[in-house]
């Protein structure tokens, strides 16, 4: 399943860089026209974003990240 069909789903990274954090996309095309990438570890504040253009460069992001993800939703 393309990671396009998870716009709005939190999932866990299982392996890979921030392998044990969280990962939500946002549709941000009202504010910023391309679609956010949120990862967050657990109850603590420490996370990154990263935005891309769209569509296919969200799936482009997800495929080089080389995260196998969990998708809890």
């Amino acid at each position: 399943m393309p990671v396009t069909d998870k716009v709005g789903k939190k999932g866990r990274i299982k392996t890979g860089k921030y392998a044990g954090f969280f990962v939500r996309i946002e549709d941000d095309s009202e504010n910023t026209g391309g679609y956010l990438i949120l990862t967050w570890q657990g109850a603590s504040s420490m996370g990154y974003d990263n935005w891309v253009e769209n569509l296919p460069d969200l799936d482009q992001f997800f495929h080089d990240s080389g995260w196998d993800i969990e998708w809890l939703e």
